[in-house]
């Protein structure tokens, strides 16, 4: 891991078509500009996570459907919503 220190107004380069410029910098957060092309995914780390665990929850049938109401239940049901008598 690299760790470089940068004033608001100064950029980082990766490779030659992502650039990471500091936008602005409190006591408690950095906010970062990132500029990269529409084909490169740019997601804060939280996100990343949680779609990496979706999809490996996807991919080995962890996630629980929906339920949905048997289909003679659903027949009984009219337009409004109530049983059928």
């Amino acid at each position: 891991m690299l760790i470089i220190r940068r004033r608001v107004g100064e950029r980082i380069v990766i490779g030659s078509n992502i650039e990471i410029s500091v936008a602005s910098a409190t006591k408690k957060a950095v906010r970062l500009a990132i500029s990269a092309p529409k084909g490169i995914p740019v997601l804060r780390g939280e996100v990343h996570d949680t779609v990496v665990a979706a999809n490996v929850a996807a991919s080995t049938g962890l996630i629980e459907e929906e339920e949905t109401p048997d289909d003679e239940e659903e027949a009984n049901l009219d337009v409004a919503g109530q049983g059928s008598r």
